[in-house]
This record gives C-alpha cells, structure tokens and sequence, in this order.
C-alpha cells in the first residue's frame, strides 16, 4: 500500500463530478480527518429514509392483481418524477393508516352495540334531561343479588362471563365500586355508515397503491442515485478544507495502482503526494489480501469471526483454510453427516439456480472433508455395524478407526497435527524477515514446539520421548535467546529473550495439549451417534409405535448430534486456527478491510 494525500480545488462549490470521477476509480481507500457534517448530508439522508419506506410500502403490494382501474400519473414522464411518486405512495399509505386507525376505533363502537344491543342515545339523554341517570356496568354473576339490594338495577344480559346490568338512579353521584362501561359517543347508525364509507375509502387507497407499485423501479433508481450522493457527500465533508479553496483527503492506494490515480490527478488538475506508510501508521493501513481463487473460500469464516491480519502481519488465508477443513472433518468425523450436509448444500444451492457463491463452494469442501475422514474412521451415522461391511471396512485406516482403532495413537497423532500447525506459523514468521538473524529464532522455536511434542507424548499418553529430546529444547532456547531481538543491544536483546522465553515455553507446551480436543470432539459426535442409535434401536423393533419412535430418536438425535459438531467447528475449529497457530505467527488480526471509495458508472 501507498500512504496517499489527494487535492482538489474549490472546496465550497459542488464537487459531485471530481470526487465521482475518483469514485468510479474505486482505488482510494479514505481515512476521514474527521466526521463528515454537513445540512445537504442531512437532506439527503432524509430522503434516503423516505425513499426506503415508499419502496418497502410498495413491495407490499406488488404482484397484486388491482380489481378496478384508478387514473394514476405516469410519473416517470414527469419532471422529478420520482419525488412527486414518493410523495403519492406516502401520502395514499398514510391516509390508509389513518383510515385503519378510525376504522379501528368505529368497530369498537360497532361491537360494544353488538353487545349491549341497538340502544338510542338520544332516548337515554332524554331520559337524562329527566333527572334519571343510567348507567351500564359488567360485574361478576355471584354479586347481582347483593347489588339490587342496594340499588336499583336492571339485568340486560351477559358478556364475557359477566352480567351486563344498568343502575338507575334520580342522584347522578351514586355509583358501582365496578368498571363503569362508557357509552358511544355517536349512534348505531351513524358506525355502521362511517364504517363503510372507510373501508370504501380504504380499499380505494389500497388498489391505489397497487398500481404505483408498477412503478417501483422509479424510486430504486432514485435510491440509488441519493446512495451515491450521500457517499460523494460523506467523502467530500470527510476532508479538510484550507482557507476555502482547497480541499484535501488522506488515504491508502494499492502500489500496483498509483499510476491509476496520479494519471487521473494530472488530467483533472488533482494535486497529490504518494509516500510509503511509515511503520508507526502501519495499524491504520488497510489490509488488501491477494491470493489464489481457491483461497477465497475461507473469506465468509473470517468474516464472520472479524479476522483480519494487519497490513504488517503475515497473510494466514491458505493455511487457515487448510487446517480448518482437515479439522472440519476431524470435528463431524462421521461420513453420513458429510453426506447429508453436502446434499443440503447441494439442494441449497440448485434453489438459488446454481449461482456462484463463496459459501457454497466452502460448505462442499467442508462436506467432502467430512466424509473423507468419515470413510478413513469408519464412522457411518455412528453405527459399528455398517463400518463392518467388508467394503467400508477395506477402507478404514485401522489403528484411526473410531470402532476398535487405537485410541493412543489416535491423540499422539492430534498432537503431530499441532506440533506440524505450530511449526507453520514460525517458518511464516521466518520467511517474513528472510533477510534478518529472525528466521534462526523462528528455528529454534521449532526445535521448541517438537520438544514440547515429545514432552506432551510423555507426560499425557505415557509414550516415551526420544533421547535428543533434551537436546531440542537447549538448541531452541540458544537460537531464541541470541536471535529473537536483532535490533537491540546483544545483553539486552538476550536478557529480554531469557526473561519471556520460560512463559512462552509453557504458552507453547499449552497450545501443543490443546490439539487434543479434536480427539475429544470427535470421539464424542461418534458416541452420541451411537447411543441415539441404541435408544432407538437397541432392544429392536416389535411394534409400530415402537417403529415410529424409533425413527423419531434416530431423526431428532442425529440432527441434534449434527447440529452440535457444527457448533463444534466454529467453536474448536476457528479456535486452533485463530488463537494457537495465529500466535505462534504473531498474527493478532488487528487490520481492517481495504474498502475504496468505489462508485458505479452512471
């Protein structure tokens, strides 16, 4: 990358068509100097939400056949045609809202009569102007009688489990210790013809935006053109301006693509200074990863979890993907969940018409994996039974096999996995600084890491180390202790490297034993596989009803089991990776995403 300092004149003025010029380059990849800040920001944001809400209300009723023939303006053959659609949607959509909030209150209204019956208002205000003051209320059945004991009361009927009664009474004070139920405030009549005259009104406004959803492609493209206003805007008001007249932007450019940018700054009378990071901004460079197509495959993984390596880390995408997929399958282990995730993936991916898609070609990787581990293993929806058909079984690797393998030489052989991943990360790290005394340290920490292999052989599993173990270590501890700080003063450089090298050392021998939950993972997928299979059908099947439970534990328990391996991966899987292998690179993922300023061509 190339540290970038861009000038355009005229910082005051509209500067849509030099910065969309730089925009359709797509190579700058800005650092604000400062929050972007400005009313026609806000106005164009404003607008983006309006535009965003017509196109959702519109989607609503698209495809949706309109049952009469309303007069609606071709707005695309109008003079900001696309505003006045959008004022039309929203103004129709909160007419109806509206609409739906009356009709709302008027069927309370309606069903309140159809409760209490077609009681005339103007005849209880008559009865009112008489000095008689009735009032309704429900109250529980049990408390009728203690009530017209006490007051006059008249029983009219029942809802909801209650008794509907009216109070009657010359004194307008008096009153039940119960939820008085409020009279309507217009007729019966009057509810049923507002009703209808609502629903008309609102069933118009619904065919109304019916046919302006045939127009929806008028606001996406104005959304699309406010988009890449907002991004011009948010460019321009990001930079900082000199005495108004200049206006200036600081960014990163890909070294291969310097000549791009400078030739397009000489033909729009651009200034520009192009100048190598230097180390101290090296956190905020962005990270532009180039790597061979088959790698791409793990970007989704990364992605999900936020890795990306700084700009002065070492690339980890090829190894990362590698290890994640051998652990994949070594985490499932069980060649019939292979099977079914890849069909899932491959009905998945005919549902879409077969389009390319990263993750789909990660998920069959995955599969594959799965399987291929599965078949070595002989693990097949956990059961003993069909790993032992004579052609299954010929291609198992015995002392791996999940039933009557060797569980010891299974972990000795997670623990050479780690050993082998740990190895990688340092050799990275050597190559890194090929040309300084680094890569010797980065050999001894390999002498380490195989010491530490032997020692975890010996201390876990019981296997005994070889007689240069020892030797492993004080080579490695000499290698570090004199070539791990090149740039200090060699006493100084070798008290720092003496003083970390006993916690690294335990870091390391931590890391190595931490392999071992692959073991563990996948041993327990295949004994939860295979105690389902015993639930279900351990003692046989006898019965129907026994038959149809059977199929539901082995249905329900596998995809359960399934559904935990795939856990397992993102938890175990990411983990080795990201965490011990990454630290044994020095790779803390602390870069961010090249991410240009890139506009479409209009």
């Amino acid at each position: 990358m190339k540290k970038l300092l861009l000038f355009m004149a005229h910082p005051t003025n509209d500067m849509d068509e030099d910065l969309t010029v730089l925009g359709q380059l797509g190579l700058m990849h800005i650092s604000p100097f400062q929050p972007a800040k400005d009313e026609s920001i806000e106005r164009i944001l404003k607008r983006i939400e309006e535009l965003e809400k017509g196109i959702s209300i519109l989607e609503e009723y698209e495809g949706i056949e309109s049952s009469v023939a309303l007069e609606v303006t071709n707005y695309s053959t109008e003079k900001r045609g696309e505003i006045a659609l959008l004022e039309d949607v929203l103004n129709t959509h909160n007419a109806n809202v509206e609409l739906n909030k009356q009709i709302s209150e008027l069927s309370k209204a309606q069903q309140w009569y159809n409760s209490w019956g077609s009681i005339s208002l103007n005849d209880i205000k008559s009865i009112t102007d008489k000095g008689v003051y009735l009032k309704l209320y429900e109250v529980p059945a049990k408390d009728v009688k203690s009530i017209a004991e006490q007051h006059t009361v008249n029983v009219v009927g029942q809802s909801a489990g209650a008794v509907q009664v009216v109070l009657i009474s010359e004194d307008k004070e008096v009153s039940l210790n119960y939820h008085q139920i409020e009279l309507p405030v217009i007729s019966q009549q009057e509810v049923e013809e507002a009703l209808s005259d609502k629903n008309a009104a609102l069933a118009k406004g619904k065919q109304r935006l019916c046919q302006l959803s045939e127009q929806k492609a008028l606001l996406v493209e104005a959304l699309d053109e406010r988009n890449r206003r907002l991004e011009i805007r948010t460019v321009q008001y990001g930079g900082i301006a000199f005495h108004d007249k200049v206006r200036c932007w600081e960014g990163y450019v890909p070294e291969d693509k310097v000549s791009n940018i400078t030739e397009a700054a000489d033909e729009n009378a651009w200034g520009y200074v192009v100048r190598e990071p230097r180390p101290d901004e090296y956190d905020l460079v962005p990270t532009l990863l180039k790597n061979p197509g088959w790698t791409h495959k793990i970007k989704p993984v990364m992605g999900f979890m936020g890795l990306v390596p700084g700009y002065d880390e070492i690339d980890v995408s090829k190894i990362f993907l590698i290890f994640f997929t051998f652990f994949t399958g070594i985490l499932v282990g069980d060649a019939g969940y292979g099977l079914i995730f890849l069909v899932l993936t491959l009905l998945a991916h005919w549902k879409t018409g077969f389009v390319k898609k990263i993750e789909f070609g990660l998920f069959y990787t995955l599969s594959v994996s799965v399987m291929i581990w599965g078949v070595l293993t002989g693990t097949y929806f956990g059961a003993e039974t069909i790993a032992n058909i004579p052609f299954l079984k010929q291609l198992q690797v015995q002392q791996l096999a999940s039933f009557g393998g060797d569980n010891l030489r299974i972990q000795q052989f997670m623990f050479i996995i780690g050993a082998v991943h740990l190895t990688i990360g340092h050799l990275q790290k050597g190559l890194k600084y090929i040309n300084t005394v680094i890569p010797i340290a980065q050999l001894g920490w390999v002498s380490i890491v195989w010491g530490l292999y032997f020692l975890v052989n010996d201390m876990v599993l019981g296997i005994d180390g070889p007689s240069y173990m020892q030797w492993l270590f004080i080579g490695g501890a000499v290698l570090v202790t004199f070539f791990s700080s090149p740039g200090q003063p060699l006493f100084k450089g070798m008290l720092s490297s003496l003083g970390n090298l006993p916690l690294n050392v335990i870091n390391g021998f931590s890391d190595v034993i931490s392999y071992i939950r692959l073991y563990a993972v996948g041993l327990s997928t295949v004994l939860m596989a295979s105690s389902f299979n015993d639930m279900a059908i351990g003692e046989g099947i006898t019965t129907v009803a026994s038959g149809v439970g059977a199929v539901l534990v082995l249905v329900l328990g596998h995809a359960l089991n399934m559904t935990l391996a795939a856990m397992a991966v993102l938890v175990h899987g990411v983990r080795l990776n990201m965490l011990e292998y990454a630290g044994h690179a020095s790779v803390e993922f602390s870069g961010s995403d090249y991410n240009p300023f890139k506009l479409k061509n209009k």
